[in-house]
């Protein structure tokens, strides 16, 4: 099967950065001359005012991301069913598959119909009060004003596992793992182990831990802070808040991301772009 044909219906997305930007354009050219179709997302149509180019209601057979992990999280919100090839023009592009220099040759791969695409699982987030919403990385829940603690209570299929007095709590999935919960002091899940991590942000208490849970478990975290509202933020981004007894049930999506990827092997991609070791200076 091949990812680029005459029939594919091909968006391509970049971030805000100068040379994604023209990376992007660039590519877009190519992909007119070689007869294909090609759309942009609106930011670069309105770029080189050129609203034709803007990417209509219909479902992308590709969509090529030039950026980070931030700009894929964005355009999965809008593209969910999509496959995604990921161009890094940010700084660690973990979910990216390539650097700009490669893309030339993978043009000429996927044309051949090289690669594969490979599903990582999801998370949805429900509240009384809000309409339900996927995460690809995580669902973070904080006080709502900066430098002030919340106390919040988790639960997991309605047994009551601890209560937390700190800065906030992380709930990832496997490959959400490799993000902010990372940073916190998680623990890194293989994409290939399904389960969910809670990851406490600087706790009070040193009882309460990172736990890992299998996928199909159903937690709920309770705001307790009777004069603090809990910030909701879903792979970065702040969707609402909660207020004092009010909670976030956190459970497996059926909505799954997609990537087209030339290689599996997901030890090499944490070694060379979260560990930045070099197998060549490691000596046996």
């Amino acid at each position: 099967m091949s990812f680029l044909n005459k029939d594919a219906c091909i968006l391509i997305t970049s971030s805000k950065h100068k040379g994604s930007i023209e990376l992007a354009l660039s590519f877009h050219e190519k992909l007119l001359e070689k007869g294909y179709t090609s759309f942009l997302d609106i930011f670069l149509a309105e770029k080189i005012k050129e609203p034709k180019f803007a990417c209509t209601d219909e479902e992308p057979t590709i969509v090529f991301v030039f950026g980070g992990d931030g700009t894929i999280l964005k355009t999965h919100e809008l593209w969910r069913n999509a496959p995604i090839f990921g161009i890094n023009c940010g700084k660690v592009g973990f979910l990216t598959e390539i650097d700009p220099d490669e893309i030339d040759e993978a043009f000429v791969s996927l044309e051949k119909g090289e690669g594969f695409v490979e599903s990582y699982s999801t998370i949805k987030i429900s509240s009384k009060n809000s309409s339900t919403t996927s995460a690809v990385n995580d669902v973070v829940v904080t006080a709502d004003k900066i430098g002030q603690s919340i106390s919040l209570k988790l639960y997991a299929d309605d047994q009551y596992v601890y209560t937390l007095d700190g800065d906030g709590l992380i709930v990832a999935t496997s490959i959400g793992s490799s993000a902010y919960g990372l940073s916190a002091g998680g623990s890194l899940i293989v994409p290939a182990v399904e389960a969910i991590i809670t990851v406490p942000i600087c706790p009070f208490s040193r009882r309460v831990v990172p736990m890992v849970f299998p996928l199909n478990s159903k937690l709920k975290v309770t705001n307790l802070s009777k004069t603090k509202n809990g910030s909701v933020v879903i792979d970065g981004k702040e969707h609402y808040k909660i207020g004092y007894k009010e909670s976030i049930e956190i459970e497996k999506s059926e909505e799954k991301i997609k990537f087209i990827r030339f290689s599996e092997n997901y030890i090499t991609r944490v070694r060379e772009k979260l560990l930045r070791f070099n197998p060549d200076d490691i000596d046996e």
